[in-house]
């Protein structure tokens, strides 16, 4: 039956959605961190969490599609179903929607903290090229005010 792949295909999107909010715990503890080689292997396994939520958003609308349903909303659904059914459809999307919520939430504190720490560096970077005239060439090589040997301080 049509709702059965449905709710099957929802079951899938949830657990990849759970799946990914423990990528982006794993992330908010790299970037605290400060550990690149980590948020690297980190984003290659988010990109393909979101190829496989592509392909169940694909799987899920041709059920629909299939089903002659095609266009239809949740709420649209609901109101065909039986009252079991309708329950059934309910439940998932219900958890569904609370760990998309949750997903975005934690997205969007580890988007401030990576915004935070590239405040931070660019503010060292500023502070240390000021104080030891550090500069970088055209060419990426680093130049500095040395003096027998030693970095001086400027003014």
């Amino acid at each position: 039956m049509w709702l059965d792949r449905l709710i099957g295909l929802l079951e899938r999107e949830l657990a990849l959605v759970n799946e990914m909010r423990e990528l982006l715990a794993q992330e908010r503890q790299a970037i605290v961190a400060n550990d690149t080689s980590s948020l690297l292997k980190i984003a290659k396994k988010k990109e393909t969490l979101g190829m496989k939520q592509k392909i169940l958003e694909e799987a899920r609308l041709s059920c629909l599609k299939n089903a002659g349903k095609e266009g239809y909303t949740v709420s649209q659904l609901m109101e065909e179903l039986a009252p079991r059914e309708r329950e059934r459809l309910q439940d998932v999307c219900s958890r569904l929607k609370t760990s998309v919520e949750r997903l975005m939430w934690e997205n969007k504190r580890n988007a401030l903290l990576i915004n935070k720490a590239m405040e931070l560096n660019n503010e060292l970077y500023r502070i240390f090229s000021s104080a030891y005239g550090l500069s970088y060439g055209p060419d990426g090589s680093l130049s500095a005010d040395f003096q027998n040997g030693n970095i001086t301080l400027r003014g």
